[in-house]
């Protein structure tokens, strides 16, 4: 959709809901012209499945309003930006030499085995679209919604002014942001992967010669109903339960005290406040080990040479850095990869900067 047609980006996260007026100034550099953060309702608005109903809870009213008062989205035209997990995507391959005919049946047979048991083709919303060519087969991205969860939320949406024009995921915007660096010549022969380390759960994409080849909003696995990679929220439940903190305090605790250290030493594993969380970590990095050996033997590569972290959970200090050493590659926080600036051209800081980069990325749409 062309950009002008918008003026707002409005996230739904289930951490912060956030308005976003930007523009891409340069490559890898963005001006953020105005941005509003809302605490999200305590209730998380979508089911843990995408086959289920959206949930609205009463809570969600109140708090959405809030933003629409505080960022003036009365009557102005905006995109939607859903969380990652209520979609079914996948990322198949044709060969190059397939004629039209062959590649819809592909699509058709790869589509009707993610369409949950009992329910009609129709009654989601389908998107395909041809994302580029590797290693002679063609890349193919296939997201799926609800038809409800778009017309339900999005006719809440509209009946508090707004109207949203526009809806997509939250990890495809982020991609925009870090367009220039994944197609830098010296990047392109390597494999990169982009985690969007969101509040209640995470998605991961890879990229080779700049080509979106693998998406994960669930883990390896089969069916509809796959476990969401490990998000923030995961860790602060851990500290609320362990220390018997309020969700407030835990959230503080975890940004003040030390869990993950600078470098990855045999040290870490004496730190006191990394043991109460270990188990959580753990499932993190099987769940990303995972992902990144299902690329590597799918396209026949050697190894996953860098993983970009963007979302709010990247924000957990030097997580990137025992995250990496796990995993032996090389992490990087994604606010370190782009400039962005406010209206004064202030640089922001980093941790604001990740949790608005899927936003910003409506505004680097081709």
């Amino acid at each position: 959709m062309p950009l002008q047609t918008y003026k707002q980006v409005v996230d739904i996260g289930s951490r912060y809901l956030k308005a976003v007026v930007a523009k891409q100034t340069a490559k890898g550099k963005f001006q953020v012209q105005r941005h509003v953060l809302v605490d999200s309702a305590p209730d998380v608005v979508f089911r843990t499945s995408p086959s289920e109903e959206i949930e609205i809870p009463q809570s969600f009213g109140p708090v959405f309003n809030q933003l629409v008062r505080s960022a003036g989205l009365k009557k102005s035209n905006v995109m939607l930006m859903y969380p990652d997990f209520p979609f079914l995507v996948n990322m198949m391959t044709v060969p190059a030499k397939a004629t039209a005919e062959e590649k819809k049946n592909a699509i058709d047979q790869d589509i009707a085995t993610f369409v949950p048991a009992g329910q009609d083709k129709r009654d989601w919303i389908i998107e395909t679209k041809e994302v580029g060519q590797l290693h002679n087969n063609i890349l193919i991205l296939i997201a799926m919604i609800r038809r409800d969860h778009v017309l339900d939320l999005g006719g809440w949406v509209q009946k508090t002014g707004v109207n949203p024009i526009a809806i997509d995921t939250s990890i495809l915007n982020a991609i925009n942001v870090f367009h220039d660096y994944l197609t830098e010549a010296e990047n392109l022969e390597k494999n990169i992967a982009l985690m969007n380390f969101g509040h209640f759960s995470s998605s991961v994409v890879i990229f080779k010669q700049g080509k979106l080849t693998t998406f994960h909003n669930r883990g390896i696995g089969t069916g509809t109903d796959q476990t969401l990679i490990v998000g923030g929220w995961a860790f602060t439940r851990r500290i609320m339960e362990h220390f018997k903190l309020s969700e407030e305090d835990a959230e503080e605790y975890k940004k003040n005290e030390v869990f993950f250290l600078p470098e990855f030493v045999p040290e870490q594993d004496k730190i006191a406040n990394y043991q109460v969380i270990k188990p959580i970590f753990g499932d993190l990095v099987k769940g990303l080990f995972a992902i990144t050996e299902h690329y590597v033997a799918r396209f026949r590569e050697f190894k996953v040479d860098e993983i970009i972290l963007t979302g709010g959970g990247a924000n957990f200090s030097n997580i990137d850095v025992v995250l990496g050493g796990h995993l032996n590659t090389f992490v990087r926080s994604g606010a370190d990869l782009v400039s962005i600036v406010d209206a004064n051209g202030a640089e922001l800081p980093g941790e604001l900067k990740n949790l608005l980069i899927p936003a910003i990325g409506g505004f680097a749409r081709e």
